[in-house]
């Protein structure tokens, strides 16, 4: 199965999960997160906000301001860029972004992505050696390219889109760990 077609599958599959099996998934995905020492020793964390029927890390976002970490949530800068911006409230300072997901206001000043130690990354479908496949564009393969190599990156998925293996590419970023309802997988 090429890139296409398991991008195509995994939307119709993830379009299939309903409203409660999202809240359950996203409640697992939270305890299971901040039980992790890599969680509890990050105090600069990239996250994201959920589109669609993404595994919906909003617990965790919240969680992280609670625990007074900085919290990062990326913002679109361009067709092919993307940084991240410090944020200190889920309600406010969030503005519908360039495909429909919210992201920091553009008057809010970004952070260098060297500076972040633990990035919590969304995809399509990962596989047990640390591939990822998002959505087509690149721009967290271009994004965690830029990190300090100290830095952990953990795929956040539910348990159905992860595989014993799935095409990859060269210039494709791996990530160290997936995080889904289910388990916490060390890569």
């Amino acid at each position: 199965m090429d890139k296409a077609e398991l991008r195509l599958q995994m939307l119709n599959q993830r379009n299939t999960l309903s409203a409660q099996e999202i809240l359950d998934g996203s409640k697992a995905l939270c305890q299971l997160l901040i039980q992790l020492p890599v969680y509890k020793k990050s105090r600069v964390i990239l996250s994201y906000m959920p589109y669609g029927k993404e595994a919906n890390v909003m617990p965790i976002n919240q969680r992280i301001l609670e625990d007074g970490k900085t919290l990062l949530i990326p913002r679109v800068k361009n067709a092919t860029e993307m940084d991240a911006v410090p944020i200190d409230a889920l309600d406010s300072g969030l503005v519908e972004g360039a495909y429909g997901i919210r992201e920091p206001d553009p008057g809010l000043k970004a952070i260098s992505p060297k500076d972040i130690e633990l990035v919590l990354v969304p995809g399509l479908a990962f596989d047990k050696k640390g591939n990822r496949l998002g959505h087509g564009k690149g721009y967290y393969d271009r994004f965690l390219e830029q990190c300090s190599p100290q830095a952990f990156f953990i795929g956040i998925a539910h348990a159905f889109q992860v595989f014993d293996t799935i095409p990859s590419e060269v210039y494709d970023k791996k990530v160290h760990g997936l995080l889904t309802e289910k388990e916490f997988i060390l890569l």
